[in-house]
């Protein structure tokens, strides 16, 4: 009976030990549990976020709980039962100082971020740049600006945090996806200052070209022409064709900045046809108008309408080079047209005007033999 209480003993000892490591362990993880949901709800950060203090401390306490549990196995002999815990737990614990880290560089970044945020926003209201934007219809201009230096700043602090991970699986692809960003923002905000200056000053030639054509009464002349109406005047028509064509010569030019190739060929091609297209409208109208001016300042009225047609003709083969056609196409055309005109009139004379032809031949031979005789 001795030899087997002695026996018995030590095993007995090593159950005591760990009742005793698992009620201690958990009496602890408990106090843990309670003293970190208390922690979390004196922090206003925290408390807004509903149910995070409840979880924060679930998991303090089962982290807790785990620990004992390992410690507990360990005490037992159940060494190839803890072994894999305890390569987790060293795992944690050699990265918690990283963790740490992480932490303070978010925390300390974040809070940097937000005191950048206040003072740009202070600056621009000093500065009254505030009531500058509120002219060109921005209304939160300090917010703005303050928002993208606040996210700018957060970039580099994210940076910061994830190479303190020091979790090359995750660092890498994320450090290289932000620093991709970094490197673009320059080329975003060059493209944007680009696209604003080019529409700028695109408005202030629309504007003073509007003016111009009001000043001299093209609307008018444009209404006589067809081209212009009472819903679209012809001054509102030049803006929206100088505007269009400023919008897309800033796109292709930002497109080019940003360095979108295909985008930046699209809109340049886009832009120089309507460029050709400008050019050729404007040919065309300045030939209607100078065969309108004609028209009204010859007493015929039928050789001042051949006369506006001939200019509108002749502005028209002159334009067609500009929208691509190709100038051996024109003369081809035109020599036709000659030709053409030239063998009508020709046979219209002829067959049409006999008696007249003999006539106007009759008289030159009778004025030639006058002439002679005298």
């Amino acid at each position: 009976m001795g030899l087997s209480l002695n026996a018995l003993l030590p095993y007995v000892v090593v159950a005591v030990k760990a009742v005793v490591i698992f009620v201690v362990g958990w009496i602890f993880a408990a106090v843990a549990k309670s003293i970190t949901y208390k922690i979390c709800n004196s922090i206003e950060t925290i408390k807004k976020h509903e149910g995070l203090p409840k979880s924060t401390s679930s998991l303090v306490y089962y982290f807790i709980l785990l620990i004992t549990v390992v410690a507990v196995l360990e005490v037992l002999g159940l060494k190839y039962v803890t072994q894999p815990f305890l390569d987790l737990l060293n795992k944690v614990a050699a990265y918690i100082p990283n963790i740490i880290g992480a932490v303070v560089i978010l925390f300390v970044g974040v809070f940097f971020a937000k005191v950048a945020k206040e003072f740009v926003n202070s600056l621009l209201e000093t500065f009254q740049i505030e009531e500058l934007g509120k002219k060109y219809g921005i209304e939160d201009l300090g917010g703005a600006v303050g928002n993208l230096v606040y996210l700018f700043i957060l970039l580099f602090v994210v940076i910061a945090a994830l190479n303190a991970l020091q979790i090359q699986a995750i660092t890498a692809p994320a450090v290289a996806m932000l620093s991709a960003i970094l490197e673009a923002i320059p080329r975003i905000v060059a493209a944007v200052l680009v696209f604003g200056i080019i529409f700028y000053v695109g408005r202030i030639v629309a504007d003073v070209a509007a003016k111009v054509v009001d000043e001299l009464n093209i609307d008018e002349i444009a209404k006589d022409i067809g081209i212009s109406s009472d819903k679209l005047k012809f001054d509102d028509l030049v803006r929206y064709l100088i505007l269009t064509f400023a919008v897309l010569l800033g796109l292709s030019q930002a497109f080019h900045y940003l360095e979108a190739e295909a985008l930046y060929e699209i809109t340049y091609r886009f832009t120089v046809i309507a460029f050709r297209i400008v050019v050729a409208s404007v040919i065309l109208f300045v030939g209607a108008y100078i065969g309108s001016l004609i028209e009204k300042r010859v007493e015929s009225e039928t050789i001042g309408k051949f006369a506006k047609v001939a200019f509108i003709v002749a502005a028209f083969f002159i334009a067609l080079p500009y929208v691509g056609v190709s100038p051996i196409v024109i003369e081809i055309v035109v020599f036709s047209l000659c030709f053409g005109v030239g063998l009508a009139f020709a046979l219209a004379f002829g067959l049409g005007g006999k008696d007249v032809a003999a006539k106007i031949l009759e008289d030159l031979m009778k004025k030639r033999e006058d002439n002679q005789g005298k």
